[in-house]
């Protein structure tokens, strides 16, 4: 009987050690910053997780490319997520970012508009106001509800980086400016006439209508209009997980993830 105890105690043993070790082992990275194409963040992690059930991760809401970098560069955060490119104020930051995806800006309008192709004039004149029913652009006799991004948008600096005359443009004065992916597609989808942009991967699942310019699409290969997806970080947390989660996304293996959660692979070509 003495016996037996001791065989049961010392299995109970066992059974207390490895679940010590299986808690140790688990991680779970809490990543922080833009809120664009957050779907696509979350498909190649959700890809990395099938492969190490031991690691986890988190998406708050957003704060932007911005307070991404600003929480990671304080240590708060080990990982961020961003839109855009470091900006030269953020660089004593001492971040690396690792770019794994292109993420198309798309301009978007109410489903009531009637529109599915515009050019890029015709973008430009909309935003300035002088196109003001949707009449004069082949759609429905609607007034045009412009939306806008705020300038530290990374959507918004992508158009005024690739959009020619975007940048310097004046807009209408009856523009509405939106601070959230979220928000802006919100107003379009609930306000008749309105157009609005913002990424791909946000806009492909709400309900609006998105927009052909000058007859290409978002996944033509020869879109001009694009954001570059990241994971940053800094050099001294390079190790262990984080390594192999980066080198996951830089293989090609997370290809799959990226692509049915919106984006397209980066290929070095931004």
């Amino acid at each position: 009987m003495r016996h037996e105890h001791i065989i049961v105690l010392f299995g109970v043993i066992i059974v207390c050690m490895f679940g010590m070790l299986s808690t140790a082992a688990a991680e779970n990275f809490t990543i922080v910053g833009s809120g664009d194409g957050l779907s696509v963040f979350e498909a190649v992690a959700a890809a990395f997780n099938h492969l190490h059930p031991d690691v986890t991760f988190t998406f708050p809401e957003s704060i932007g490319s911005g307070g991404g970098i600003k929480a990671v560069g304080r240590d708060e955060y080990v990982l961020g997520r961003i839109a855009r490119d470091i900006q030269e104020n953020e660089k004593p930051y001492g971040l690396t970012a690792v770019p794994f995806a292109k993420a198309p800006v798309v301009f978007f309008v109410n489903p009531n508009v009637g529109v599915t192709d515009l050019s890029a004039q015709q973008i430009l004149d909309i935003y300035s106001g002088k196109i003001t029913n949707w009449k004069e652009a082949g759609g429905s006799d609607l007034p045009v509800r412009v939306i806008m991004r705020d300038e530290g948008d990374s959507s918004h600096k992508v158009l005024q980086q690739n959009l020619p005359g975007f940048k310097a443009l004046t807009m209408t004065p009856n523009a509405k400016t939106t601070f959230s992916i979220a928000e802006i597609l919100s107003t379009a989808e609930h306000v008749a006439g309105a157009i609005g942009y913002g990424n791909y991967a946000n806009v492909r699942i709400a309900n609006v209508t998105i927009i052909r310019i000058d007859g290409k699409n978002p996944t033509d290969s020869d879109y001009p209009y694009h954001a570059i997806q990241a994971f940053i970080f800094k050099e001294q947390n390079y190790t262990g997980m984080v390594k192999t989660f980066i080198e996951f996304l830089t293989s090609g293996a997370a290809d799959d993830a990226i692509i049915q959660g919106g984006g397209i692979p980066f290929t070095g070509t931004p």
